[in-house]
C-alpha cells in the first residue's frame, strides 16, 4: 500500500535523537483515502517531497523499487554494540569509558579470532 497525493511542508520538529519529525498538510481526502493513512500509521516507508513540480512515471516506478530492509534499522550494528557497552560501563563507571570500549572489543575480537583455523 502506498499514498501518492500532493501535500504542503507545513513544518518540522527536531528531536534529541537527532532524526527529523515532518508535519505535511494534504488538500481534503475522501473517507477511503483517510482509511489508507489510517492503515500506514506506524510502518517504515520512504517519503519524498518534491515542491511545485509534477513526479513522472519513472520516478514513482524507482521510489517503489526502493529496498526498505536496507533502512528499516535505525542505527548500525556497530553502533548498537558501541550502545550497549556504555550502558554496561555506566553501570560501574570505572575508568575511562574509552579504555573499557577498547578492551572489551579486542576482547570479543580475540574470542572470533580463537575460532578461525589458521
Amino acid at each position: 500500500m502506498k499514498i501518492l497525493t500532493a501535500a504542503i511542508l507545513d513544518g518540522y520538529q527536531r528531536r534529541k535523537d537527532k532524526s527529523v519529525s515532518l508535519r505535511f498538510i494534504t488538500q481534503e481526502k475522501t473517507s477511503g483515502e483517510i482509511a489508507d493513512i489510517d492503515r500506514l500509521v506506524d510502518t517504515f516507508g520512504i517519503v519524498y517531497f518534491r515542491g511545485q513540480e509534477r513526479i513522472n512515471q519513472d520516478e514513482v516506478d524507482e521510489l517503489d523499487a526502493v529496498e526498505l530492509d536496507l533502512y528499516d534499522q535505525p542505527k548500525s550494528q556497530s553502533q548498537r554494540l558501541r550502545n550497549v557497552l556504555f550502558k554496561v560501563w555506566k553501570q560501574d563507571e570505572q575508568g575511562e569509558f574509552k579504555e573499557f570500549y577498547k578492551h572489551e572489543t579486542e576482547r570479543i575480537i580475540q574470542h572470533y579470532k580463537n575460532k578461525l583455523d589458521i
